[in-house]
Protein backbone atom coordinates (compact mmCIF):
# COMPACT_ATOMS: atom_id res chain seq x y z
CA UNK A 1 0.00 0.00 0.00
CA UNK A 2 2.25 2.52 -1.51
CA UNK A 3 2.44 5.50 -4.29
CA UNK A 4 5.30 6.11 -5.90
CA UNK A 5 4.72 9.09 -8.92
CA UNK A 6 6.80 8.50 -11.86
CA UNK A 7 7.18 12.89 -13.48
CA UNK A 8 9.49 15.20 -15.62
CA UNK A 9 9.16 18.79 -15.67
CA UNK A 10 9.33 19.13 -19.13
CA UNK A 11 8.17 17.02 -21.74
CA UNK A 12 7.97 13.68 -20.76
CA UNK A 13 11.40 11.73 -21.45
CA UNK A 14 10.10 8.28 -20.71
CA UNK A 15 7.84 8.54 -17.79
CA UNK A 16 5.62 6.31 -18.97
CA UNK A 17 8.07 4.01 -20.38
CA UNK A 18 9.66 3.82 -16.84
CA UNK A 19 6.53 3.88 -14.71
CA UNK A 20 5.76 0.57 -16.96
CA UNK A 21 9.51 -0.34 -16.59
CA UNK A 22 9.15 0.22 -12.81
CA UNK A 23 6.02 -1.74 -12.68
CA UNK A 24 7.21 -4.76 -14.28
CA UNK A 25 10.15 -4.67 -12.37
CA UNK A 26 8.01 -4.42 -8.54
CA UNK A 27 8.36 -7.34 -6.15
CA UNK A 28 5.32 -6.71 -4.85
CA UNK A 29 1.58 -7.05 -6.50
CA UNK A 30 1.32 -3.22 -8.12
CA UNK A 31 -0.71 -1.64 -10.69
CA UNK A 32 0.48 0.90 -12.85
CA UNK A 33 -1.84 4.24 -13.10
CA UNK A 34 -1.79 6.34 -15.90
CA UNK A 35 -2.34 9.83 -13.73
CA UNK A 36 -1.62 11.95 -17.15
CA UNK A 37 -4.01 14.58 -17.39
CA UNK A 38 -2.58 15.21 -20.92
CA UNK A 39 -4.01 11.94 -22.59
CA UNK A 40 -1.72 8.64 -21.41
CA UNK A 41 -1.20 6.21 -24.56
CA UNK A 42 -0.58 2.62 -22.57
CA UNK A 43 -4.22 1.72 -24.14
CA UNK A 44 -2.50 2.34 -27.74
CA UNK A 45 1.37 0.75 -26.96
CA UNK A 46 0.36 -2.37 -25.12
CA UNK A 47 -1.09 -5.15 -26.13
CA UNK A 48 -4.02 -7.02 -23.64
CA UNK A 49 -2.89 -9.90 -21.56
CA UNK A 50 -3.78 -12.96 -23.98
CA UNK A 51 -3.58 -11.01 -26.95
CA UNK A 52 -6.47 -8.58 -28.61
CA UNK A 53 -6.51 -4.53 -27.22
CA UNK A 54 -6.94 -2.72 -24.08
CA UNK A 55 -10.49 -0.95 -23.29
CA UNK A 56 -9.56 2.96 -23.26
CA UNK A 57 -12.80 3.18 -21.18
CA UNK A 58 -11.66 1.04 -18.68
CA UNK A 59 -9.55 3.30 -16.38
CA UNK A 60 -9.51 6.19 -14.89
CA UNK A 61 -12.46 7.84 -16.14
CA UNK A 62 -15.05 4.73 -15.41
CA UNK A 63 -13.02 4.57 -11.87
CA UNK A 64 -14.41 8.33 -11.91
CA UNK A 65 -17.81 7.34 -13.01
CA UNK A 66 -18.06 4.61 -10.27
CA UNK A 67 -17.06 6.52 -7.75
CA UNK A 68 -18.92 9.92 -8.43
CA UNK A 69 -20.90 9.66 -5.09
CA UNK A 70 -18.26 7.35 -3.04
CA UNK A 71 -14.91 7.12 -4.47
CA UNK A 72 -12.67 4.45 -2.28
CA UNK A 73 -9.68 2.47 -2.88
CA UNK A 74 -11.33 -1.07 -2.96
CA UNK A 75 -12.78 -0.14 -6.16
CA UNK A 76 -9.79 0.70 -8.25
CA UNK A 77 -8.91 -3.30 -9.25
CA UNK A 78 -12.40 -3.49 -10.58
CA UNK A 79 -11.38 -0.97 -13.57
CA UNK A 80 -7.44 -2.45 -14.57
CA UNK A 81 -6.72 -4.15 -17.07
CA UNK A 82 -3.61 -6.74 -17.47
CA UNK A 83 -1.35 -6.14 -20.61
CA UNK A 84 0.93 -8.65 -22.16
CA UNK A 85 3.13 -10.05 -19.49
CA UNK A 86 1.05 -10.17 -16.28
CA UNK A 87 1.26 -6.34 -15.61
CA UNK A 88 -1.98 -4.73 -13.76
CA UNK A 89 -2.74 -1.06 -15.25
CA UNK A 90 -5.47 1.61 -14.50
CA UNK A 91 -5.73 3.13 -17.87
CA UNK A 92 -6.15 6.98 -18.17
CA UNK A 93 -7.80 9.67 -20.31
CA UNK A 94 -6.98 9.64 -23.74
CA UNK A 95 -7.05 13.50 -24.65
CA UNK A 96 -7.05 16.49 -22.75
CA UNK A 97 -10.78 17.70 -22.37
CA UNK A 98 -11.47 14.26 -20.94
CA UNK A 99 -9.42 15.17 -17.66
CA UNK A 100 -11.71 18.00 -17.34
CA UNK A 101 -14.45 15.71 -16.20
CA UNK A 102 -12.15 14.80 -13.46
CA UNK A 103 -11.82 18.39 -11.66
CA UNK A 104 -12.92 17.62 -8.60
CA UNK A 105 -11.75 14.06 -8.03
CA UNK A 106 -8.10 14.44 -8.44
CA UNK A 107 -7.27 15.07 -4.94
CA UNK A 108 -9.00 11.80 -3.66
CA UNK A 109 -7.22 9.76 -6.08
CA UNK A 110 -3.85 10.44 -4.32
CA UNK A 111 -4.96 9.00 -1.22
CA UNK A 112 -7.11 6.49 -2.73
CA UNK A 113 -4.39 4.91 -5.04
CA UNK A 114 -1.89 4.83 -1.95
CA UNK A 115 -4.39 3.02 0.33
CA UNK A 116 -5.63 -0.14 -2.40
CA UNK A 117 -5.29 -3.19 0.05
CA UNK A 118 -2.29 -5.37 -0.45
CA UNK A 119 -0.98 -3.67 -3.79
CA UNK A 120 1.19 -0.61 -4.52
CA UNK A 121 0.56 1.80 -7.05
CA UNK A 122 3.08 3.20 -9.46
CA UNK A 123 1.24 6.48 -10.70
CA UNK A 124 2.52 7.77 -14.42
CA UNK A 125 1.74 11.89 -13.68
CA UNK A 126 3.49 12.74 -16.60
CA UNK A 127 4.64 16.89 -16.78
CA UNK A 128 4.35 18.85 -13.33
CA UNK A 129 3.58 22.67 -14.17
CA UNK A 130 2.91 25.28 -11.94
CA UNK A 131 -0.99 24.53 -12.20
CA UNK A 132 -1.24 21.44 -13.27
CA UNK A 133 -4.21 19.23 -11.46
CA UNK A 134 -2.26 15.91 -10.82
CA UNK A 135 -0.11 18.38 -8.54
CA UNK A 136 -2.19 17.75 -5.49
CA UNK A 137 -1.80 13.66 -5.87
CA UNK A 138 1.73 14.45 -4.87
CA UNK A 139 1.28 14.85 -0.90
CA UNK A 140 -0.11 11.35 -0.53
CA UNK A 141 2.98 9.87 -2.22
CA UNK A 142 5.65 8.60 -0.34
CA UNK A 143 8.16 9.27 -3.88
CA UNK A 144 8.25 11.35 -6.84
CA UNK A 145 10.25 9.82 -9.36
CA UNK A 146 11.45 12.72 -11.79
CA UNK A 147 12.65 11.67 -15.37
CA UNK A 148 14.87 13.95 -17.18
CA UNK A 149 17.38 14.02 -20.34
CA UNK A 150 21.02 15.18 -19.72
CA UNK A 151 20.70 18.28 -21.86
CA UNK A 152 21.25 21.32 -19.88
CA UNK A 153 17.89 23.05 -20.36
CA UNK A 154 15.70 20.21 -19.48
CA UNK A 155 17.81 20.21 -15.93
CA UNK A 156 17.51 23.79 -15.46
CA UNK A 157 13.39 23.34 -15.52
CA UNK A 158 13.63 20.24 -13.21
CA UNK A 159 15.60 22.31 -10.66
CA UNK A 160 12.93 25.00 -11.00
CA UNK A 161 9.82 22.43 -10.61
CA UNK A 162 11.68 20.61 -7.52
CA UNK A 163 12.04 23.81 -5.52
CA UNK A 164 8.74 25.16 -6.35
CA UNK A 165 6.68 21.53 -5.18
CA UNK A 166 9.04 21.79 -1.74
CA UNK A 167 6.69 23.66 0.35
CA UNK A 168 3.63 21.21 -0.60
CA UNK A 169 5.77 18.11 -0.34
CA UNK A 170 8.26 18.40 2.66
CA UNK A 171 11.08 16.24 1.24
CA UNK A 172 12.87 16.53 4.05
CA UNK A 173 10.33 16.05 6.26
CA UNK A 174 9.96 12.15 7.84
CA UNK A 175 6.37 12.41 6.19
CA UNK A 176 7.15 14.06 3.34
CA UNK A 177 7.65 12.95 -0.24
CA UNK A 178 11.33 12.35 -1.18
CA UNK A 179 12.20 13.12 -4.82
CA UNK A 180 14.15 10.82 -6.79
CA UNK A 181 15.94 12.18 -10.23
CA UNK A 182 16.43 9.39 -13.40
CA UNK A 183 19.11 11.09 -15.43
CA UNK A 184 18.32 9.47 -18.94
CA UNK A 185 21.39 9.05 -20.66
CA UNK A 186 24.06 6.91 -22.67
CA UNK A 187 24.99 4.47 -19.71
CA UNK A 188 28.67 4.19 -20.98
CA UNK A 189 29.00 8.18 -20.12
CA UNK A 190 28.27 8.35 -16.32
CA UNK A 191 29.68 11.86 -16.32
CA UNK A 192 26.22 13.58 -16.52
CA UNK A 193 24.85 12.55 -13.57
CA UNK A 194 27.59 13.80 -11.38
CA UNK A 195 27.27 16.89 -13.13
CA UNK A 196 23.48 16.99 -12.95
CA UNK A 197 23.55 16.09 -9.64
CA UNK A 198 26.15 18.42 -8.79
CA UNK A 199 24.09 21.29 -10.02
CA UNK A 200 21.30 20.32 -8.11
CA UNK A 201 23.11 20.19 -4.68
CA UNK A 202 24.61 23.64 -5.57
CA UNK A 203 21.24 24.83 -6.23
CA UNK A 204 20.12 23.40 -2.87
CA UNK A 205 17.09 21.53 -5.11
CA UNK A 206 15.53 18.93 -2.77
CA UNK A 207 16.03 15.73 -4.06
CA UNK A 208 17.05 12.77 -2.36
CA UNK A 209 19.67 10.95 -4.78
CA UNK A 210 20.50 11.27 -8.58
CA UNK A 211 20.47 7.50 -10.72
CA UNK A 212 21.50 6.90 -13.97
CA UNK A 213 18.98 5.08 -16.27
CA UNK A 214 20.14 3.86 -19.78
CA UNK A 215 18.91 5.77 -23.00
CA UNK A 216 18.30 2.25 -24.79
CA UNK A 217 15.71 2.60 -27.61
CA UNK A 218 15.60 -1.74 -27.88
CA UNK A 219 14.71 -2.14 -24.33
CA UNK A 220 12.17 0.45 -24.18
CA UNK A 221 10.41 -1.18 -27.48
CA UNK A 222 9.63 -4.03 -24.56
CA UNK A 223 7.52 -1.20 -23.17
CA UNK A 224 5.62 0.28 -25.77
CA UNK A 225 4.55 -3.29 -27.20
CA UNK A 226 7.47 -3.76 -29.31
CA UNK A 227 8.89 -7.41 -28.49
CA UNK A 228 12.31 -8.65 -29.43
CA UNK A 229 14.82 -10.72 -28.13
CA UNK A 230 14.73 -10.77 -23.78
CA UNK A 231 13.94 -7.68 -22.00
CA UNK A 232 15.66 -8.30 -19.03
CA UNK A 233 19.00 -8.31 -20.67
CA UNK A 234 18.47 -4.96 -22.27
CA UNK A 235 20.73 -1.81 -20.68
CA UNK A 236 17.83 -0.18 -19.72
CA UNK A 237 16.59 -3.29 -17.48
CA UNK A 238 19.90 -3.14 -15.69
CA UNK A 239 20.52 0.24 -15.07
CA UNK A 240 16.74 0.06 -13.52
CA UNK A 241 17.18 -2.65 -10.97
CA UNK A 242 19.15 -0.95 -8.21
CA UNK A 243 16.36 1.67 -8.75
CA UNK A 244 13.59 -0.65 -8.23
CA UNK A 245 15.60 -2.16 -5.66
CA UNK A 246 16.09 0.77 -3.47
CA UNK A 247 12.63 2.62 -4.21
CA UNK A 248 10.84 -0.71 -3.24
CA UNK A 249 12.61 -1.42 0.23
CA UNK A 250 12.30 2.42 1.01
CA UNK A 251 8.62 1.73 0.76
CA UNK A 252 8.11 -2.09 2.07
CA UNK A 253 6.93 -0.03 5.60
CA UNK A 254 4.04 0.84 3.96
CA UNK A 255 2.97 -2.14 2.40
CA UNK A 256 -0.08 -4.24 3.90
CA UNK A 257 -0.60 -7.67 2.61
CA UNK A 258 -4.05 -8.88 1.43
CA UNK A 259 -5.50 -11.52 3.65
CA UNK A 260 -5.07 -14.39 1.93
CA UNK A 261 -9.01 -14.79 1.16
CA UNK A 262 -9.28 -11.84 -1.08
CA UNK A 263 -8.58 -11.46 -4.74
CA UNK A 264 -6.87 -8.31 -6.14
CA UNK A 265 -4.14 -6.84 -7.90
CA UNK A 266 -1.78 -9.71 -10.02
CA UNK A 267 1.21 -10.96 -8.25
CA UNK A 268 4.25 -9.64 -8.22
CA UNK A 269 6.24 -8.57 -11.43
CA UNK A 270 4.98 -9.78 -14.79
CA UNK A 271 5.75 -12.30 -17.06
CA UNK A 272 6.76 -10.29 -20.06
CA UNK A 273 7.94 -11.28 -23.11
CA UNK A 274 11.23 -12.26 -23.49
CA UNK A 275 11.40 -11.44 -19.42
CA UNK A 276 13.16 -13.43 -16.82
CA UNK A 277 12.27 -11.58 -13.52
CA UNK A 278 15.15 -10.35 -11.50
CA UNK A 279 16.08 -11.11 -8.12
CA UNK A 280 15.70 -7.81 -6.81
CA UNK A 281 17.98 -7.29 -3.42
CA UNK A 282 19.55 -4.48 -2.26
CA UNK A 283 23.25 -4.09 -3.67
CA UNK A 284 26.18 -1.88 -4.22
CA UNK A 285 26.24 -0.06 -6.92
CA UNK A 286 29.72 0.85 -8.51
CA UNK A 287 30.23 4.46 -10.71
CA UNK A 288 28.12 7.21 -10.70
CA UNK A 289 24.94 5.12 -11.65
CA UNK A 290 23.76 5.81 -7.77
CA UNK A 291 24.57 9.35 -6.51
CA UNK A 292 23.70 11.80 -3.66
CA UNK A 293 22.28 14.90 -4.39
CA UNK A 294 26.10 16.18 -3.74
CA UNK A 295 27.59 13.71 -6.59
CA UNK A 296 28.81 11.32 -3.36
CA UNK A 297 27.83 7.08 -4.04
CA UNK A 298 25.07 6.21 -1.41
Amino acid sequence: MGLIAVASAKGSPGATTTALLIGALWPRAVIVAECDPHGGDVAARMSASGGGTLDPDRGLLSLAAAGRKNLHAELVPEHTQQVVGGLDVLVGVRVPEQSAGLAHQWGQLGPILAAIPGCDVIADVGRLGAATPQNVMLTAASDLVMVCDDQPSNVVHLRDRMLALEPALRPSSTNGTRIHVLVVTDPRRGRPVKEISDALGRAAAPVTDVHLLARDPKGAGFFAGRVDGRADRTALVRSARPVVAGLSSATEVFFVPRPETDQGAGPAGSAWPGWEKPQLVRQPVDGPSLTSAGGEPR
